[in-house]
Formats: structure tokens, sequence, C-alpha cells
């Protein structure tokens, strides 16, 4: 103990009561770098009285708490102070410049990760909300800035629009060198496939609220999680990735030929997976033109009405999934004329884009490609205009 410290001093802070509450004057020194008001310690009867060798019997008898002012006036009295007499049990740890330091680690850490992110393409708005989400690491400790270097090493490497599709284990192995590190139940695949959403979203929306429009909970749900990955070019299986079609006859000895031929046969709309267009297939001799929509109710309208006799249909159902595109490229290099169109709104405008990157010959079927800016309010979807498609889709000439 410190020698300053008058003997009296040191035999009554070793006392129960004075000790207890000097060890919560050095709890809040450290915490806080001062102390005031009163000090709350449970005390008992004889706590109080070894209390009062220095407060006084008065300030026994009266019940009050232990407050710092009559602390400090006592020992005034003994030449000394309530933080010599906290500094003589040991010397005070500086809790507040371990936060600081501490905060400053984590700020410095968030920066670094949003500017990883931000270096590959990333927006920074999207970064900022990105690195904050709950399930990331969190900052300070250098755990999130790895995770984010991880995560914009994936980026940079997925697949330009005009590149063939490739399975989500085969992009995963390239990438990371494990074939599995992209799965569902990772960390980096969830990542990754959020980071794909919001980035989406962003463009779409520049000022959308990513906060209330993305659930990180829902990435993984089976439709969510294929559509995701299979927006930047990427299988996550080749039986999950669908294509709907309606009078789609096809030869060869792919599945695909004999469900779509059966089909047509009926009038029925058919869903051909990716698997089922592996092997050879092509379109039936006189097949010449085949007309592209967004969505199924077009297909199901068409079906109702005109069965077997409507026009050859197929329905990318939102966004070009690896079997719409390996079906509709396969047309074309057959010397089918394709037709295609979408809503018309910013996905629909983006859904033609895609599909005119794969299928360059494709024309428009009362559509009108158009840039859409962030200011752009035009909606006008295919349900809206189904009476118009119907009749083009009434079959004239068995084509």
């Amino acid at each position: 103990m410190n020698s300053a410290i008058p003997q009296p001093l040191q035999m009554w802070v070793n006392l129960s009561g004075p000790a207890k509450v000097i060890a919560e004057v050095r709890r809040r020194l450290e915490a806080r770098g001062a102390v005031s008001g009163d000090i709350n310690v449970s005390l008992s009867d004889a706590e109080r009285r070894e209390i009062g060798k220095l407060l006084g019997l008065k300030w026994v008898t009266s019940g009050k708490n232990v407050t710092v002012a009559a602390l400090e006036k006592a020992l005034a009295a003994r030449s000394t102070t309530l933080l010599l007499l906290a500094q003589s049990l040991g010397s005070l740890d500086d809790h507040r410049a371990d936060r600081a330091r501490k905060a400053a680690a984590r700020q410095e850490e968030l920066e670094a990760a949003a500017d990883t992110l931000m270096a590959v393409g990333v927006p920074e708005h999207v970064a900022r909300w990105f690195i904050k989400l709950r399930r990331r690491p969190k900052p300070g400790t250098g755990a999130l800035h790895s995770h984010m270097q991880q995560v914009a090493s994936v980026w940079t490497q997925l697949p330009e629009a005009e590149e063939q599709p490739l399975s989500l284990a085969v992009f995963a192995a390239a990438t990371t060198d494990d074939p599995h590190a992209l799965d569902k139940d990772t960390d980096l695949g969830r990542a990754v496939a959020l980071l794909i959403a919001a980035v989406t979203l962003h463009q779409a929306e520049p000022t959308a609220d990513l906060a209330t429009r993305i659930a990180p909970s829902a990435i993984t749900a089976s439709e969510t999680w294929r559509s995701l990955w299979e927006s930047r070019g990427i299988v996550c299986d080749q039986v999950s990735s669908v294509v709907l079609c309606l009078n789609l006859p096809l030869v060869g000895a792919a599945p695909a030929a004999i469900l779509a031929t059966a089909a047509a046969s009926c009038g029925e709309p058919i869903w051909l997976t990716h698997r089922s267009l592996t092997g050879h297939w092509a379109p039936e001799a006189g097949l010449r033109t085949v007309y592209v929509c967004e969505n199924p109710a077009i297909v199901e309208a068409a079906a109702d009405r005109y069965g077997a006799d409507s026009a050859p249909v197929v329905c990318t159902y939102g966004w070009p999934s690896s079997a719409a595109l390996t079906l509709l490229q396969g047309l074309e290099q057959a010397g089918v004329q394709l037709l295609v169109r979408a809503d018309d709104d910013a996905a629909g405008q983006k859904i033609t884009a895609k599909l005119l990157t794969h299928t360059p010959d494709a024309g428009m079927w009362r559509y009108r490609l158009r840039d859409v800016g962030p200011s752009d309010t035009t909606k006008e979807y295919e349900e809206q205009v189904l009476q118009h498609l119907l009749a083009d889709l009434k079959r004239l000439d068995g084509a």
C-alpha cells in the first residue's frame, strides 16, 4: 500500500465495509475516469459502523448512503484524497482508453471492409449496409475484413453476361479451391448471394431501403437462391433450373425432346429442366417461330384458348434460367426465329436485354427496349396486353 496514506487509513480501507466502498470507487474510476454522487453498495450494520470510523457516528445513525462528497471531506481532513486512496490499492486501469482503442479498431476495420467491396465495384451505399449486417463477423479483430476479402474475391470472378452458365460447384472450386465453399450452409455462399440481391436491387432502384426490402434470412429459400445465382450466370443444379414451354415439338435423344413433343401433341404446357436438355435435341422440322414471354399466365391463357393450336411459346418465368437460355440458344442456332418480350418495367427491360445478349438474332414481340433510369416509373405488365398477345399466338400456318 502507498506509504503516503496515513497508517490509520491503510488499516481502515482493509475493513469489510470500507473495502466495498473503495472497490466501487475504483470500478467507476476505471470505467469513467471520475466518480461522483452516491456510492451505492450493500452494507451490514457492522460494515456501516466500520465506515463510520471515517464519516462519523452521525452518518452511521442517519441511514444515508455513502457519498463521494462526504468521503472527500473526511479524507481532506487527513491530508489525502479519494483518488489517492483508491490508487493505494494498486494501479487503476484506464478502461476508457481501452474502449476508445477498440472503437477506433472497429471503425478502422469497418472502413477497410467497405473499401474492399467498393474496390470491386460494389456501390458505397450497398457496401456500408452489407458490412454491418447481423451474422457478419464483428469488426475489431480482423475477421470482418478477411471475410469481405473472400466475398470480394468471389465477386470479381462472377461470369460476364455473355458467358455460358456454369455450375455453382464448378465456380466455387475455381474461385476458392473448394466445390462446397458457396453452398447454402456456408457463410461465404450466403454472403455472396445476399450481395447479389442487394446490388441488383440498388441498380434497379438506387434509393431503395435495403434494410426493409431485403431479408437475409430468406436468401436461402430454394427459388430465391436459384434465381439469384442464375441472374449472375451460375447454375445451382440442373434439376431446379427450369423453363416453361407450350407446343414446342423437339426431336432427338435428349429427355426434353420426348417430353416436349408429347406435351405438344395435346397442347399442354410443360416444364423442362436443364438436365432434360442435356444430350442431342433439335426443333422439329417446320418449326419456324417461337414466342418468348416472362409470365406463366400468358402460356396458361394460350393453352386454355387454343390448346394444341397455339403457336409455340417459351416462358422464362422471370429472370432467364440456365434452362431457358440453353433452350433458346439451341432454337436460334437451329434457325428458329425468336420473338421476345417481358413486362415493360425496369426488371422486364433487364430480362429482355439478357435474352438478346444470348440470342442476338431475336426480334421483339410487341416490345421496345429502352433506357431505364432511377426516375423511370413506366410499368406495363404482360397481363395488361394479354388479348393482343393471344391474337398473335393463334396459329394460322402450322408453324
